[in-house]
């Protein structure tokens, strides 16, 4: 992509069809929804909470210069266009006539402030890592900003889009001093209430820069806890919108006529750390033993009701970097082969098994009844299994500490580019490399992808990563689902679920009633 300019004209902004379910005539103006959630926003400031809770509330309100659209590919926000005239320079080009929902026409001067106040490490913001390669933002002139780069950077685009690049008011921070209990952007819908724990009602923005956009006179995020109360309110009328995460209640949900409910592309997955510092698992043999000992298709369709898929390293969801679908299933070690598992115990000198802890917690559904499915078959395979449940801090803190265990289980969800996924994770100096990995090779690979902003090229560099990962097996990823499943009433139309989990469509929806 270096030196090529990316356009995305204005009349053709944020390619609508891609959200929209019914022809323009058909949507009509007008009326509110009621969303439930699981959970209330731990903090509002799109620099300082970047829990997915407080997002799942603040999306409505912020916007940045990229989004990712329903399909997860890159589009232009409050940036018309921008180029990469080298590998260390970005130059964006913005709207004109953007709105603060103060009222404040937004410039080139707020973008440049939200991302050095976001770099700023007094700001403590918990995303200051995304523009670690930024060593400067300047203002060309009052539509134009350019960032230069220390060093190239071929995740930065990624990982600045959507809400680590939230532009913000300065105004408005120096008089609240941060944006933790209000929302003041430039994004379709103004948060106008939140009672902590309740509820927080949003308005329509009508200076919002999309034409005729958003349909809804506004929402409100009603905070259910309950899964299965929530999916109560759905079938009483009383909730129009909400998300499931354990398929059992999605399975209900999936049976109820009327109901409307879209797939999207899987962006969790579970991870398998083996700590490749201590026996057993200081074997890669013994590492592979266990890998080539699961039937990943029955983890699948046993814990997950049938609801997820084959994954690598990095799922689905991470478009175009995935590995395609046919290649997973051929991968070393991903099909269960017994012969093969008996052959590996011999090289790694345990020629009747072994046996090993299994730290995991019952935080999520899927948790222990996938550490229950993978014992079975791997003492079919002579090793023995020992599930230790933890309760969900305890289990953090182990990980973190990256010591006491042979292995450790728990997911991961979506992110915006792989090397959320994996660097930190899988090259030996990565701040959560539990697992104790060290691959001169990997580290190498990293190290390049990392300086390249061309796409295929990064794209042919994650393949291979993903393979020497299966080869290696310092971690098992048994399956991929998805980060939540959305159902709403059948009089809500135009709304696109997306992988990552985001609401941001609500902006295109509109009532049938």
């Amino acid at each position: 992509m270096t030196g090529r300019r990316v356009l995305l004209a204005l009349a053709v902004v944020l390619s609508l069809t891609a959200w929209l379910a019914a022809p323009v005539a058909a949507q009509k103006r007008g009326g509110t929804i009621v969303v439930g959630n699981d959970d209330d926003a731990v903090g509002l400031d799109p620099h300082l909470s970047f829990a997915f809770a407080s997002a799942n509330f603040y999306e409505h309100a912020y916007t940045g210069l990229t989004r990712f659209n329903a399909k997860m590919e890159i589009e232009g926000d409050l940036a018309t266009s921008w180029e990469i005239p080298n590998p260390t320079t970005y130059v964006f080009k913005l709207r004109k006539g953007v709105k603060f929902h103060n009222g404040r026409e937004m410039t080139a001067e707020d973008v440049k402030y939200s991302i050095d106040r976001i770099r700023d490490p007094k700001t403590g913001s918990p995303v200051r890592d995304t523009y670690g390669s930024v060593e400067a933002v300047e203002v060309v002139d009052r539509h134009t900003v350019r960032l230069r780069l220390s060093k190239p950077d071929g995740a930065l685009l990624s990982l600045m889009t959507g809400r680590a690049g939230y532009v913000v008011p300065r105004e408005e921070i120096e008089k609240h001093g941060n944006l933790q209990k209000v929302a003041v952007g430039t994004g379709p819908f103004k948060l106008i209430e939140h009672v902590s724990g309740d509820f927080a009602r949003f308005v329509r923005f009508d200076q919002y820069y999309e034409a005729g956009l958003p349909y809804l006179d506004g929402f409100t995020i009603k905070v259910i806890k309950d899964e299965s109360s929530r999916l109560a309110a759905l079938r009483k009328g009383t909730v129009d919108l909400t998300w499931i995460k354990a398929v059992e209640t999605e399975d209900l949900a999936r049976r109820e006529k009327g109901l409307q409910w879209s797939d999207t592309p899987e962006a969790r997955h579970l991870y398998i750390w083996l700590n490749t510092q201590v026996p057993p698992f200081n074997n890669v043999k013994l590492r592979q033993a266990v890998a080539a000992s699961l039937n990943r298709q029955e983890i699948i369709d046993t814990v997950l009701l049938g609801r997820g898929k084959l994954t690598a390293a990095i799922p689905p969801a991470t478009v175009p970097y995935v590995l395609p679908p046919n290649e997973i299933a051929t991968l070393p070690f991903y099909k269960q082969d017994y012969e093969l598992v008996k052959k590996l115990l011999r090289e790694g000198g345990q020629p009747n098994g072994f046996e090993f802890v299994y730290k995991t917690s019952p935080h999520s559904p899927d948790y222990v009844p996938a550490a229950q499915v993978i014992q079975r078959q791997l003492a079919k395979a002579g090793i023995t299994l020992k599930i230790e449940q933890v309760e969900w801090g305890a289990l953090l803190k182990t990980f973190r500490s990256g010591a006491d265990f042979q292995a450790i289980a728990f997911a991961r969800v979506w992110y915006p580019d792989p090397e959320g996924y994996t660097t930190d994770t899988l090259h030996s100096k990565g701040a959560t490399n539990a697992a104790h990995y060290a691959n001169p090779e990997v580290d190498r690979l990293l190290d390049e992808q990392s300086r390249t902003t061309n796409t295929q090229r990064r794209i042919a560099i994650w393949h291979d990563l993903q393979r020497i990962w299966a080869q290696d097996v310092p971690i098992i990823w048994p399956y991929a689902m998805r980060t939540r499943y959305n159902v709403w009433q059948p009089t809500l139309k135009g709304f696109a679920p997306m992988a990552n989990a985001s609401r941001v469509s609500l902006r295109h929806a509109w009532l049938e009633k």
